[in-house]
């Protein structure tokens, strides 16, 4: 079965999607050689691991990300039928903005978009001493010419990109939007939750630092204090001997940033004491024990 060369562009507008025109002959292999990647990228995977900006995954283990809105806009139109695309325009590569090449596989459920880091290292034909051997000779390459990846970067689905290395992912992909600081219009928004007291607001945005902010964020993406009652997290906190003020209803957060990070990262699930020691811990990790 062919398969048809994508290019995930990204210019002044955002991301797009173009076809990379290809022969027949071309389209045949591709489809094969994707498949064959998505194997070796597949390998060894016995567990995947919700990313939450900072988790670094063992060798068995893949990461999985909800998707933003420009991985979204992708996937949509990866839907199109092929010649509702734009096509790569090939003599002028070098504008064009490629961030990724990739191509569609599987079809209903299993659909996904097996997706391949590009960079400008890819291109040749733009030197002097890029050659191509033909009859017995080497001519100077002059037309546009790339080479494809040898191994997957990510494969993303409507819902979930999944990537073994965040390093090689944000390459193509803007992941710090989903795990950013909270600004001090947000942390405002936060701090008016009716569940929470802050005596001092503007204190709580001077000693917050870029783990507290990011805390911050990730409660509020969570809608922690949506989903809980204060009564319910007090009652939670106490099982793991952690103390919260709680008053007039409400948690109270603490006013020196070492007792309020240690409360927003028991929010954010990251706080837990041992259980043969009885040390309290800080982890960045989210993963779930089965």
């Amino acid at each position: 079965m062919s398969v048809n060369l994508l290019a995930i562009c990204r210019n002044a507008d955002g991301f797009t999607l173009k076809r990379v025109k290809t022969t027949q002959p071309v389209q045949n292999i591709l489809e094969g050689v994707f498949l064959g990647q998505e194997t070796a990228f597949q390998q060894g995977i016995t567990d995947e691991v919700d990313f939450d900006g900072s988790w670094k995954p063992d060798d068995n283990e893949l990461l999985r990300s909800p998707i933003s809105a420009e991985m979204t806009a992708i996937w949509d139109l990866s839907l199109q039928n092929i010649t509702a695309l734009n096509d790569l325009d090939a003599a002028n590569f070098l504008s064009e903005g490629v961030k990724a090449t990739c191509v569609v596989a599987g079809n209903d459920g299993g659909r996904r978009l097996l997706i391949q880091n590009f960079s400008s290292r890819q291109i040749l034909g733009n030197s002097a001493l890029a050659f191509v051997y033909y009859g017995n000779t080497f001519n100077q390459l002059t037309s546009p010419a790339f080479t494809l990846g040898t191994s997957l970067s990510a494969v993303l689905t409507a819902t979930q990109l999944k990537f073994r290395s965040y390093n090689n992912v944000k390459m193509i992909f803007d992941l710090a939007n989903l795990y950013q600081e909270a600004t001090d219009a947000q942390i405002d928004i936060f701090a008016a939750h009716g569940s929470l007291y802050v005596a001092d607001v503007n204190a709580f945005k001077g000693f917050a630092d870029q783990t507290l902010r990011k805390l911050v964020n990730a409660v509020g993406k969570k809608a922690v204090l949506d989903n809980f009652t204060p009564a319910q997290i007090v009652a939670a906190a106490a099982t793991a001997t952690l103390d919260i003020l709680f008053e007039n209803g409400r948690i109270v957060i603490p006013q020196n940033k070492a007792d309020a990070k240690k409360l927003m990262h028991f929010l954010d699930e990251g706080f837990y004491r041992g259980p043969l020691s009885g040390f309290q811990y800080i982890t960045n990790s989210k993963r779930r024990a089965n």
